[in-house]
């Protein structure tokens, strides 16, 4: 019933065939998907929109069919190259879903969605779907030597069963020109790789990252914040319809913005929990320290958009590995780590790995989750707790380049430890060996001794 055409539809007249063709519903499933806007796409009265849907409504009514007929219509499941990561996101990632990973600059959502688009190439019999990938770029242009990096450093992956060719790439740098994708030029390149036998179909749609478009130095008003709901559901009502009418994964790169007082006002003035108290059950994660001082934009309606939120987070704690991890870390091109990013690896080979933080915050497909994993030369790497091991007899203390390249200051390692982080660098640390003279405390200890103001003014009444 979905892939029905509209054209098709003997009980419509050609009038409303004709404004359903101006507005792009093309199927009955493009209809079903979009009552609210359906006026608005089509420039009818929404009496007139009212009367189409329900009419469509009426005379296709869904039929139950046998699992043997479903065929390709049934979803499919490719894998992210790690297979612990494969088993916290319910087998890998999912076609016919929308996909959220949002976190901080730096945490690796940009490396887990090119990786993705690598290893939705390989071979269905490697665990991958023989498909292509469609990068939409908001603000950056795509990192293509980071593909060739990940490619060449990734075991599973080769020049053979996957390249560039197969990852096509546009840019969006507004809000209608988005739509304009979503709903006409996506489609059409979807359609022709289908149709073209020597082409890989589309099975991956990326949007990195969608919360840049909504960026505003306009004052945030009632008008403001009910356009922006609106332009957020009309793009998910695309990507769900696009994921669903051509069996493909659309993954959503999100930012994340400060929480402030979560912990004040618990209940609103009518006895019930505030917003602020609600989303934390499905705005972020608390799995370590910090963790719950961010949380996903784009607020509620867009929350409402998504069957899988991933949250990444960068904790500023190191770890030894095992060497079965520590050989994927050193794995690079031509022996080289990983250049121009935060992201890099940089310490010695015996020494720790900067370690990040993933946490499933909820899915419709699996429970949620939490642990923590390494950005590497071949990509994203989960680091199950059996995988640590405890540090050398020696203290450690990052040397203030490696702070800086988190973000994180030297003295502030030790307060982004977990209470069950054995083996980390931090717990290693010996206490005499940290200096907890804060910046200030010296400042005000250099006024004192450099003070030249007479000691009698100090006994005047």
């Amino acid at each position: 019933m979905d892939s029905i055409q509209v054209p098709t539809l003997p009980y419509l007249s050609q009038a409303q065939k004709s404004v359903l063709k101006k507005g792009n519903v093309q199927t009955v499933a493009d209809l079903l998907l979009v009552p609210q806007d359906l006026g608005r796409r089509c420039r009818i009265s929404p009496l007139e929109a009212k009367s189409i849907f329900n009419t469509v409504c009426q005379n296709n009514s869904p039929q139950i069919r046998s699992l043997s007929d479903v065929g390709d219509d049934a979803e499919q499941v490719f894998s992210t190259g790690d297979s612990y990561l494969d088993g916290a996101l319910g087998g890998g990632l999912r076609t016919g879903m929308v996909w959220e990973v949002f976190g901080q600059s730096a945490a690796g959502k940009t490396q887990m969605a090119l990786q993705l688009s690598l290893f939705v190439q390989i071979p269905i019999s490697m665990g991958g779907l023989s498909g292509s990938a469609c990068y939409i770029t908001i603000s950056s242009n795509l990192p293509t030597s980071r593909l060739l990096q990940i490619m060449e450093a990734h075991p599973q992956l080769s020049p053979e069963i996957c390249n560039l060719e197969n990852i096509s790439t546009i840019k969006s740098p507004t809000i209608p020109i988005l739509i304009q994708i979503l709903s006409k030029i996506l489609p059409d390149l979807i359609v022709a790789k289908a149709n073209d036998p020597k082409s890989k179909p589309v099975r991956l749609v990326v949007i990195d990252a969608l919360a840049e478009l909504f960026r505003s130095d306009d004052k945030t008003t009632t008008g403001t914040l009910v356009d922006r709901s609106q332009n957020i559901v009309e793009i998910s009502t695309l990507l769900h319809s696009m994921a669903s009418k051509y069996n493909l994964a659309v993954l959503v790169l999100n930012e994340v913005t400060d929480v402030f007082g979560r912990d004040q006002d618990e209940t609103s003035p009518g006895g019930d929990l505030s917003y602020k108290q609600q989303s934390r059950w499905f705005g972020g994660g608390d799995s370590v320290s910090g963790e719950s001082n961010k949380e996903a934009s784009l607020g509620l309606v867009w929350a409402n958009q998504v069957n899988v939120r991933i949250m990444f987070s960068r904790t500023g704690r190191r770890r030894y590995l095992e060497d079965s991890v520590n050989s994927k870390r050193r794995k690079g091109v031509d022996g080289a780590s990983l250049s121009g990013s935060s992201n890099t690896d940089t310490e010695p080979d015996d020494g720790p790995t900067l370690i990040r933080r993933m946490s499933v915050i909820f899915s419709s497909i699996a429970p949620p989750c939490s642990f923590d994993y390494i950005v590497t030369a071949a990509g994203i790497s989960a680091v199950p707790d059996d995988d640590i091991l405890s540090p050398p007899e020696r203290n450690f203390l990052p040397t203030q380049e490696e702070a800086r390249d988190d973000e994180i200051p030297a003295t502030a390692m030790g307060s982004q430890v977990a209470p069950l982080d054995v083996g980390s660098a931090e717990h290693d640390a010996q206490p005499e060996t940290l200096d907890t003279t804060s910046a200030e405390d010296e400042e005000w200890e250099n006024y004192w001794n450099t003070d030249s103001i007479p000691e009698e003014m100090y006994s005047m009444e």
